[in-house]
């Protein structure tokens, strides 16, 4: 009797019409259509030999086999092999989630300290690293150690695979990039060059390096996402949820908010680029014709002067004239102390008119630290430290020895007062022009400490001061100080209003500098109480001092206290020579009339006998 299993494969063998089959085309249309159907363990449709698993091709071997064939032993080593690779796979990635979790604690760590020391020595108390600082401190080393931060706590939040991004590993690298193209524009200068120091230097490699380290991150979340995936692919279970490349909810949202976050993170970076661009512009445009002076210097010049032996920072001198005449008679150098809100750029111009028309033969001016080219100086910092700062710079850097006739403007009466009673051999005169009162330093110095309040103001109260005379709250500044490192006002300065470089480091657009606003902060906040102070302690060293006062008759009549204390300055010398009631406003530079009677009150002073 003929075998039945050779009957049935020779059957088989045969087509419908008799004709034989090609067997291996049979087999390799089979395999094409991803069932291998001629081996044991695998479902073919309709076959009665073997049933079909649950939500896979292959099936339950024969229940008429006997024993294990060849092709099965072979399925069960791969599968073997298989589970073995992806074991050493998650070991492997196990490993790097635990290592990469201690080095971005260790780095988030690294930075909380490090924005905590950052705050307070640039608007507190500096500890001493001058050789390293940045005397160009504003608030851009805050913010960019602030998204350092953020980018590591977002690295370690997504330091999974089933939270990978082709956009945040992308983000990664620009940001990276722009940091150090930050740099590479800080550095193209000479002037910011040799003021960002090797902390500020620093601060924007870090900042890189943070954007590097989630790069790289990224990538090695990317690899095991593609060997999970494969391993899945090649085992035919159930995707493991390491490599599934499909998110839960949840994933999706995480996903969301981080690349929503490096967004943010990449407009901020924008606007950070392109203030430093214009920030580079403006000051290589305006420095060509500045020198670093440390000898004696020539008549009419403009230079950088440092303010003490160990070389501190830097004040901007700008002097006109003939500075070391020796003649007897010669008058005195009109030595120019600015404003609150401007330099001398604004509010010197009738000084420089005088000295255009022969009037006065020889003047200087300065920005205090923070203002123009002038460098930050150490917090804290206060009126008698300044004073002390241009005595140096003046006489031992400058070598310009005097005598001077000190002219003071806002704020900067209170600095001339302290000036001329730390250098009374060097000053022969001083006017005051529309000059704070030292009680102003202390006004309200408690409200300035808090959130602004805008209740609390009584149109009644005559004691209040007036909107020209503006005292700064600390929230409204550091809030304003933030905001500066986008440049916003600066940009639209030059696409708007069409101001130049000289109007956005010396004129209207100076209030927008984050340089500017920290010294600011510094004055509002921490300096008041050392330099009230500070003028209390020279009032008694003015008695014999030549002494002029002009004040404005519009801001009287806003202020009767204003007008207390303009005529408590005409009592601080026996000498008061006269005390002139301007007609003009607060910014009498900008009032013909008013202009034109300063200038007066100047000359006379000066002992110019054909003005009367």
């Amino acid at each position: 009797m003929p075998n039945e299993n050779s009957t049935a494969e020779g059957s088989r063998s045969m087509n419908a019409d008799g004709s034989p089959l090609d067997v291996g085309k049979s087999q390799d249309s089979r395999v094409q259509h991803g069932k291998k159907e001629g081996l044991p363990g695998a479902y073919a449709p309709g076959s009665p030999e073997s049933q079909p698993l649950l939500n896979g091709d292959r099936a339950r071997a024969s229940h008429r086999s006997i024993g294990q064939n060849a092709a099965e032993g072979n399925l069960v080593e791969e599968v073997e092999s298989l589970q073995g690779r992806m074991y050493k796979t998650r070991q492997r990635y196990h490993i790097f989630v635990q290592d990469s979790k201690i080095v971005l604690n260790t780095l988030i760590g690294i930075n909380l300290v490090w924005l905590v020391t950052t705050f307070i020595v640039d608007f507190f108390f500096n500890i001493g690293l001058l050789h390293f600082s940045n005397r160009l401190t504003s608030f851009n080393d805050l913010c960019l150690i602030f998204i350092s931060i953020v980018a590591n706590t977002l690295n370690l939040w997504s330091n999974k695979v089933g939270l990978y991004s082709r956009l945040d590993q992308g983000l990664n690298i620009v940001l990276c990039l722009m940091t150090l193209f930050n740099l590479f524009l800080t550095l193209i200068i000479s002037y910011t060059r040799r003021r960002i120091g090797f902390i500020g230097a620093f601060t924007y490699l870090w900042a890189s390096l943070t954007f590097f380290a989630g790069a790289v991150l990224d990538w090695y979340l990317y690899y095991y996402f593609k060997e999970f995936n494969a391993s899945s692919e090649d085992y035919d279970e159930t995707p493991t949820s390491e490599g599934n490349s499909r998110h839960t909810i949840k994933e999706w949202v995480s996903i969301g908010v981080r690349n929503s976050v490096k967004c943010l993170i990449f407009v901020f970076y924008v606007f950070f680029t392109l203030n430093t661009l214009l920030f580079t512009i403006d000051v290589g445009s305006l420095t060509r014709g500045v020198k670093d002076v440390t000898t004696e210097a020539s008549a009419s010049y403009d230079a950088f002067h440092w303010v003490d032996k160990e070389h501190t920072y830097q004040l901007h001198i700008t002097c006109y004239g003939d500075l070391f005449a020796k003649e007897k008679d010669a008058q005195p150098i009109v030595l120019f102390d600015h404003g609150s809100l401007d330099t001398a750029f604004l509010s010197a111009t009738w000084i420089q008119e005088l000295y255009h028309l022969n009037r006065v033969d020889r003047y200087c001016t300065y920005e205090r630290p923070g203002y123009g080219l002038s460098d930050s100086a150490p917090a804290p910092v206060s009126i008698a430290m300044v004073a002390d700062a241009l005595t140096y710079a003046l006489v031992e850097d400058a070598k310009i020895k005097g005598p001077f006739s000190v002219v003071g403007y806002d704020i900067g009466g209170l600095y001339a007062q302290v000036f001329t009673a730390k250098n009374l051999d060097k000053v022969e005169s001083m006017l005051l022009v529309e000059s704070w009162h030292e009680d102003i330093l202390l006004k309200n110095y408690l409200q300035r400490l808090l959130p602004p309040d805008k209740d609390n103001k009584d149109p009644d109260d005559v004691s209040n001061l007036p909107v020209e005379i503006k005292r700064h709250n600390g929230f409204k500044l550091w809030w304003q100080g933030i905001w500066s490192t986008l440049g916003i006002k600066l940009q639209t300065s030059w696409l708007l209003a069409h101001h130049g470089s000289k109007e956005r480091l010396f004129g209207r657009d100076l209030q927008y500098q984050g340089k500017f606003i920290r010294s600011k902060f510094l004055e509002s906040v921490t300096s008041s109480l050392l330099s009230y102070k500070d003028v209390l302690n020279g009032k008694e060293k003015l008695r014999d001092i030549k002494l002029s006062v002009a004040s404005s008759n519009q801001l009287i009549k806003k202020s009767p206290q204003w007008g207390n204390w303009q005529r408590d300055l005409t009592k601080l010398s026996a000498k008061t020579q006269e005390w002139k009631i301007l007609n003009g406003g607060h910014e009498v530079y900008k009032y013909g009339s008013a202009r034109k009677e300063l200038q007066d009150v100047l000359l006379r002073l000066l002992g110019d006998k054909d003005r009367y």
